[in-house]
């Protein structure tokens, strides 16, 4: 299985999530504050890319940094103004990549994906696609901590994409999720062009045009003269479905239906297609496009029926997966019925830098049917509102999780599933390629079984006679182990587990544990002193632990050493101490080094503590919504430097500047944003102090 795949707003957003699902807050509110408190990207990286190449049809075009020199070398991408002409029904544009990446100061990256998307000069942009780029090799370049990623194998066509004769516009940029290793926010890394913009190109395209459905004599998909071409179309028919105002749209109630790619129309945002299919069954061969959410389906089984395809999300009561390859969802679908992978099905891919725009829902009473080694969905499938209670086993849709609580009621729970992601610890320590999330509504207090399925490429080179359950309350470092009452055939059962089922579960190497070490790190002020307090469940080779503090947040010093109790414990440990020095600033930030006998090291924190009165902040912005520039008030008691971000609607960073504000009221400008797309944006200023203030914008056509 590809090692390509992990979840970056699902990390630091867990607990988040978990109080906005329990809430019943609405779903895009708990996901805005997430973007606000966890998606930032640090202000100095430790990572990033320094050679990457876009493949077209088997050419290589770079875009960061020149590999070498010569007329054999390859052409830049920036440089393509026109790829060429290509006939929709007979040619091949075919994409690949291959991004090479650094890391250094215990950042690792994780993941890497090329995201691209294929829309006519003239019409608005469509979704970002994923090209998920598989990890082949450390020490590129000769340097240990330089990795290689590639993908030359799905090669989408990206005539597929494409509606008929005309110019069309290819637009992508590479993108990476890292693990930071000293104890800060995961972030995400980017190959963009200059302005932080993204690479595009275009190509035109000549040939057929789609056959049209016209709805003259009935709605029925099978009635040859409800067709432009007088004939039902086949399964090498493009077919496009137009948006009709009170016309009819076609509609499936037995037989087979099969179609090449599929495009359903609407109008400025207006849906059609309600009542596609209704009994029957649909196969689709190529392409499934529905950017205005049009499809619905009320019976019968939609299939997608080719080799690599790429299809939008939908309301599917039943899907079948079928005709290898991969199948590439670029949105959100919910199934309310059943999922089958059926022979050769193949891979269902989602994105993975969002758990709840980018992800396969299941529906209360929805199944998974036909999962194996070859056939099984790729990154994030949820299970949300199972109602657990107690001595009642549930298996969350058959999705590789069962669970049955003793002790106490979880309640109605949301599950997460996230394959292909790996956690890694120190050394060679690293987690299979699967993991779970619960969020219930009752977490704590529960004495609990849990049935861990896996597949055997998730393995990740660790013996299942070695594996163990390891619990992590936070998305990541800590880790508990739970160790495992059976293993064998796949599956790991640990029973009698107490404790919260608010968390990450995953499966690391008894042998070589992941870290387990901190359960809680808390800083507080106490008059003019900070207490910190930590505790520990369980402690392999430690020596101790660095109390660390810092002025700036930035450059840490020594404050103390405190020693492990004893370097191996398998019991609960808490530790305290007191930073009694004398004149600190208004905010001080602490955090810990934990050390372990071989020299190994992880950091904690940092958590910051405010002394005195804190420093009052406001933000206010004009206009709302704005169309090139935003006037920013800004009120802070505290001058001193700030970082001023512009976030778009799925966290990335579009614009950034380091002002440094005097203390009372100031204004900030932010100019040239007429190039950005209309849409919600939100604006986010971290103050010197660690204050932190965000305000939601809106950009108008």
């Amino acid at each position: 299985m590809q090692n390509i795949l992990y979840l970056h707003l699902f990390v630091p957003c867990l607990q988040v999530l978990r109080i906005f699902w329990t809430q019943k807050a609405v779903p895009t509110t708990g996901l805005l504050f997430c973007l606000l408190t966890g998606f930032a990207q640090p202000a100095a990286a430790d990572a990033g890319f320094y050679k990457d190449f876009v493949i077209i049809n088997g050419t290589t075009y770079y875009t960061i940094t020149t590999p070498c020199n010569g007329p054999a070398c390859p052409r830049p991408f920036s440089g393509l103004r026109n790829i060429g002409s290509f006939d929709r029904g007979s040619g091949q544009l075919r994409l690949g990549a291959e991004a090479n990446t650094f890391n250094t100061n215990g950042d690792d990256v994780q993941s890497v994906q090329l995201f691209y998307r294929v829309y006519a000069e003239n019409d608005a942009p469509g979704t970002f696609v994923p090209l998920n780029l598989e990890f082949q090799a450390a020490g590129a370049d000769g340097s240990l901590n330089n990795k290689r990623w590639t993908n030359t194998t799905t090669s989408p066509n990206l005539l597929a994409a494409t509606s008929g004769p005309g110019r069309y516009v290819l637009e992508l940029y590479f993108q990476g999720t890292v693990i930071a290793g000293n104890g800060a926010a995961d972030y995400d890394i980017f190959d963009r062009a200059r302005n932080n913009t993204t690479y595009t190109t275009t190509f035109d395209v000549t040939g057929s045009v789609p056959v049209q459905w016209l709805g003259t004599t009935n709605d029925n998909w099978f009635t040859a003269s409800n067709w432009s071409t007088g004939t039902v179309p086949t399964a090498t028919t493009d077919v496009t479905v137009g948006y009709f105002q009170g016309g009819r749209y076609p509609t499936i109630r037995s037989g087979v239906a099969q179609v090449r790619t599929l495009r359903i129309e609407g109008n400025n945002g207006v849906m059609g297609a309600r009542n596609f299919l209704q009994g029957g069954e649909l196969r689709v061969f190529g392409d499934f496009q529905d950017p205005h959410g049009g499809f619905g389906q009320t019976g019968g089984v939609f299939t997608l029926a080719g080799g690599t395809q790429t299809f939008d999300g939908a309301v599917f009561r039943s899907i079948r997966i079928q005709g290898g390859g991969t199948k590439t969802l670029t949105n959100r679908m919910e199934v309310t019925n059943r999922l089958t992978f059926a022979e050769p099905g193949g891979v269902l891919v989602t994105r993975t830098d969002n758990s709840i725009l980018y992800n396969v829902d299941l529906g209360t009473s929805a199944q998974v049917e036909g999962e194996n080694e070859d056939n099984y969905v790729l990154g994030i499938l949820r299970a949300p509102d199972r109602r657990l209670e107690r001595f009642e086993t549930n298996s969350f849709g058959n999705i590789g999780i069962s669970l049955m609580a003793e002790g106490g009621s979880p309640g109605t729970t949301l599950v997460t599933r996230l394959t292909g992601f790996v956690y890694n610890g120190a050394g060679n320590s690293v987690s299979v390629k699967r993991s779970f999330a619960f969020t219930p509504a009752n977490p704590d207090n529960l004495d609990f079984t849990l049935g861990f399925r896996y597949l055997t490429g998730e393995l990740n080179g660790i013996l299942e006679s070695n594996l163990v359950l390891f619990r992590s309350l936070t998305g990541g470092t800590p880790f508990q182990n739970l160790s495992a009452t059976t293993v064998a055939s796949n599956v790991l059962i640990r029973r009698n587990i107490p404790g919260t089922l608010a968390a990450v579960f995953t499966l690391g190497d008894r042998t070589v544990p992941l870290p387990v070490t901190l359960t809680h790190f808390t800083a507080v002020a106490q008059g003019p002193d900070a207490v910190l307090t930590w505790a520990t469940a369980q402690e392999t080779n430690s020596q101790g632990f660095d109390v660390q503090a810092s002025d700036d947040g930035t450059t840490f010093r020594k404050l103390a050493f405190m020693p492990s109790a004893t370097p191996n414990s398998s019991s609960a440990r808490t530790y305290q101490y007191r930073d009694a020095e004398a004149n600190k600033p208004g905010v001080r930030y602490y955090r810990l080094r934990q050390i372990d006998l071989d020299g190994q090291e992880y950091f904690y924190g940092p958590k910051s503590v405010a002394f005195g009165a804190p420093a009052a902040v406001a933000l206010r912005a004009y206009p709302n919504p704005f169309a090139s520039t935003v006037t920013l008030d800004l009120q802070t008691t505290a001058a001193g430097p700030a970082t001023v971000s512009l976030l778009d609607e799925v966290g990335r960073r579009v614009r950034r500047s380091q002002p440094t504000l005097p203390a009372g009221t100031s204004s900030l400008q932010l100019a040239e944003l007429q190039g950005l797309s209309p849409g919600l944006y939100v604006v986010q200023v971290r103050y010197h102090n660690g204050q932190t203030r965000h305000l939601r914008l809106s950009k108008e056509q």
